[in-house]
């Protein structure tokens, strides 16, 4: 038999074993995110449903275009660069539509039963859609096929998109929704924007297709915009030309979910806390927290986010490390008021030599002093941070950060923070679409 057949018959059988019997039997395997994203008003917009704009999900009339997110991140997990552009554009008037990039594996039930498309409200101005497809397709394992896209994209011309401003916006993330942002372009005549905001082939676990989809992206997009400048030069070397539409539009921080109000309050005769936030990963560098927390047992090494390789399990056995695992957004800032150093320690390669830290944005927000690997978008701030190239390193620049006695360099990171924020970033991006 076949290859692709063989994967095309796992693809049919997957959703029945997981939800008829692993997920049932082991409930605590079954992403919380799976559920969470059920939890908001919804309607159906499967034929002969009731439209959203009938069920009370319609917004007042705005004389912004709509922005439809074809994304890479789910919005129930880590809010992350594509959640938070939503959710600053909505704050500014767009309308915005967010598609759950699981297509079908949140759903409760396999294909056969149940709707297939689905519109909830996330947030003001937000809606997000749901879209089941039969094989339910892992979407960094292989493009969706002619009729997977056919099928998306016919769920997407239901939404009640308002075409009076113009058409829709689309910005799409991730190379899987390549085919069906041509098609809405074809169709709506709206302006394509690839956000090119990680080195995919930094990535294990992306699939060749996809790689190569990117790369068709890339030259038909009407606008790229790229999230680090190493990623920038890396893409312009491989596809010449690309200057002309592509604009630089670095991560930021959202200056009301992390304001003055929530800074921290001076600590004193604590045990000193080292402090992460974000995805614990392959380029997590287990070894700067293990030599660290051995080094200095006083200290406390607090970790938060989801553990995504099983290295970091390890770290477990120290006992002056904490893994809190993945905390809401909402509580963030109370985390970040307690730590007194932030932390990047990032195994430096391809990927993360290519990447914008979100997190050094947030830490500069409460003024932190942070240490880190050297990654060339951290060595921007080089006056303001303390960087490492190896476990002794990162000790010695932890001592130094901890032993920090200037008050100007906290003001000036938060200066910083407020200058670096989302809305400046979306503003910059109006402006070069021309819709300010």
């Amino acid at each position: 038999m076949p290859n692709h057949w063989l994967q095309s018959a796992k693809e049919y059988v997957r959703p029945y074993y997981l939800k008829w019997l692993f997920f049932r039997l082991r409930a605590q395997n079954c992403p919380t995110y799976f559920r969470d994203c059920w939890n908001y008003p919804a309607t159906s917009l499967d034929s002969g449903r009731t439209r959203p704009d009938a069920a009370g999900l319609a917004d007042p009339p705005s004389n912004k275009p709509d922005i439809l997110f074809l994304p890479l991140a789910d919005w129930h997990t880590r809010i992350q660069r594509t959640q938070h552009l939503a959710l600053t554009f909505a704050s500014m008037g767009y309308r915005c539509f967010y598609v759950n990039p699981h297509l079908g594996r949140e759903f409760p039930s396999v294909y056969p039963f149940g709707s297939k498309r689905i519109v909830s409200t996330i947030g003001p101005r937000i809606r997000e859609l749901h879209v089941h497809l039969p094989r339910e397709p892992v979407f960094h394992h292989r493009c969706l096929s002619r009729m997977e896209s056919r099928t998306l994209t016919d769920a997407i011309v239901r939404l009640p998109f308002n075409h009076a401003p113009g058409p829709p916006l689309v910005i799409t993330s991730f190379p899987l929704w390549a085919d069906v942002a041509h098609a809405l372009k074809h169709q709506w005549g709206s302006q394509v924007i690839y956000d090119c905001h990680d080195l995919m082939t930094g990535f294990g676990n992306i699939a060749p297709d996809l790689l190569h989809a990117e790369s068709g992206l890339l030259d038909s997009a009407d606008l790229v915009i790229f999230s680090a400048q190493a990623l920038f030069d890396h893409c312009r070397k491989l596809h010449p030309g690309i200057e002309s539409r592509s604009i630089l539009l670095r991560n930021a921080v959202s200056s009301t979910d992390f304001a003055p109000g929530h800074q921290p309050a001076p600590k004193t005769g604590h045990a000193p806390t080292i402090g992460y936030v974000g995805s614990l990963s392959t380029w997590f560098d287990i070894e700067f927290i293990r030599f660290a927390a051995a080094a200095r047992p006083a200290w406390r090494f607090v970790l938060i986010g989801r553990i995504e390789n099983h290295r970091i399990e390890s770290l477990r056995h120290l006992p002056n490390v904490h893994l809190h695992g993945e905390v809401p957004y909402a509580d963030l800032p109370r985390h970040l008021a307690s730590f007194d150093v932030g932390i990047i320690p990032f195994v430096r390669n391809a990927l993360t030599l290519s990447t914008n830290p979100i997190k050094l944005y947030e830490y500069f927000a409460y003024g932190l002093p942070v240490v880190s690997a050297t990654l060339p978008e951290v060595e921007r701030y080089s006056d303001l941070v303390y960087l490492a190239d190896d476990p002794a390193q990162f000790l010695r620049q932890l001592d130094a950060a901890l032993a920090e006695n200037d008050p100007t360099l906290g003001s000036r990171r938060r200066e910083i923070a407020g200058q670096e924020s989302w809305r400046v970033r979306c503003l910059d991006l109006e402006r070069r679409l021309g819709q300010s």
